[in-house]
């Protein structure tokens, strides 16, 4: 650790916080090659309690599930904006690396705290924090994850586009796709507004190439960002076919699918540069769609992050990881939504692994949409893992 502070503690109030700044080197597998401070913040219960370890991004907090008293220690990212070199070089970006920034926080505040450890994540932090469980798989002894997506063969999505063929009622994927093609038609007049609202942001569109594309892809990520946010019930807003183009563009910028100016696209930089190098990326066919798409194949990484940025995908490491999750792993429970497009290609365990288990809630991905006796089962699993199996419950 280079220096530590006691800070205001407004995410956990009561609890003693402090921001570490912890000397990582750059490589891992080149310690020599020079160092950065990854920031970490650690909340403080006591000694002699278990610790919950996070991978966190961007202000992410904890997954709700582990309701009992603990310490909490939430390590940031490499690479993200408390936690990156002044020179930054994504190629040492990978999962190993990552497990290995988080291994050695945890030997080193298992000084400190050396009851036992849990560790969570959400979404892409649940992938971090599942890496880490592969690579050091004894630095924990439990792993809760919400909603992390397991891309082990990119060249075959057609789980997702299964997903997306079976998701809610017909009535409602047919409004979704009616909706989109309706964008596409009125192209020109939906680009001028998109167009008009960068400007008013003060983005551009650098790495995708113009307003154009970026609203295309817009368009095609539409039924993701639909599902992923939102439940059935809401299909009803979709605006219909004879909605204004106002209306049209409104809940295009609502429901997130926008999001393709530079922006966005250099602060989820991280995560792109990975999937497109490791982790994989989902890629959904359109064939009710392909007639009015003029840059057809575009929405993939490499799209997405600088050209001077080299990119080559290895195939080996999602597969490593699948391949332990579901032979070798223990002690780790994955919670997914039904109706999340994440869970098309989720986490599986199988017979070689240890009291691991997944889980698929309806529609999200929360405890809180499981059964009672399956949210029994999970509380029960953490609480053992944690060593508070004879403590009585808390609310945190």
């Amino acid at each position: 650790m280079t220096s530590s502070q006691e800070i205001t503690n407004s995410e956990h109030f009561g609890l003693r916080a402090y921001r570490v700044q912890f000397e990582q080197p750059k490589d891992h597998r080149r310690p020599a090659a020079g160092t950065f401070q990854q920031q970490v913040i650690v909340f403080h219960r006591g000694e002699t309690l278990p610790t919950v370890l996070t991978p966190t991004q961007h202000g992410q907090g904890n997954p709700t599930g582990i309701l009992f008293p603990k310490n909490e220690v939430k390590v940031e990212q490499r690479f993200l904006p408390d936690s990156s070199p002044h020179q930054k070089d994504l190629t040492k970006l990978t999962s190993w690396q990552l497990a290995t920034d988080l291994h050695r926080v945890t030997v080193a505040i298992k000084g400190i705290y050396d009851q036992k450890w849990l560790s969570t994540g959400m979404g892409v932090t649940g992938q971090i924090a599942t890496y880490h469980r592969r690579f050091y798989p004894a630095d924990v002894q439990g792993t809760y994850v919400l909603a992390a997506r397991n891309d082990a063969r990119n060249n075959d999505d057609s789980a997702y586009d299964a997903f997306f063929a079976r998701v809610g009622t017909p009535e409602c994927r047919d409004r979704i796709a009616s909706f989109q093609r309706e964008a596409l038609v009125r192209r020109d007049e939906l680009v001028e507004l998109y167009r008009q609202q960068a400007q008013a942001d003060g983005d551009t569109f650098e790495l995708i190439g113009s307003v154009d594309r970026a609203f295309e892809i817009s368009v095609t990520d539409y039924p993701w960002k639909f599902w992923e946010h939102r439940s059935e019930r809401l299909c009803k807003i979709v605006p219909l076919k004879s909605a204004t183009t106002a209306v049209i563009w409104n809940e295009l910028r609502l429901s997130a699918a926008y999001f393709r100016g530079d922006k966005d696209l250099r602060w989820n930089e991280q995560n792109l540069y990975l999937a497109g190098t490791q982790t994989g990326w989902p890629t959904v066919s359109t064939p009710h769609l392909d007639d009015l798409l003029r840059y057809p194949g575009i929405n993939s990484p490499r799209t997405f992050v600088d050209r001077s940025i080299p990119m080559t995908f290895d195939n080996r490491a999602m597969a490593d990881i699948d391949n332990w999750v579901r032979k070798d792993s223990s002690e780790m429970i994955y919670i997914y939504g039904k109706n999340d497009p994440v869970s098309a290609e989720a986490f599986r365990v199988d017979q070689g692994s240890k009291d691991s288990q997944v889980y698929f809630g309806a529609p999200y991905g929360g405890i809180a949409y499981l059964t009672p006796a399956e949210q029994q089962e999970i509380t029960g699993k953490l609480r053992k893992w944690a060593g508070v199996a004879d403590q009585p419950p808390a609310i945190r």
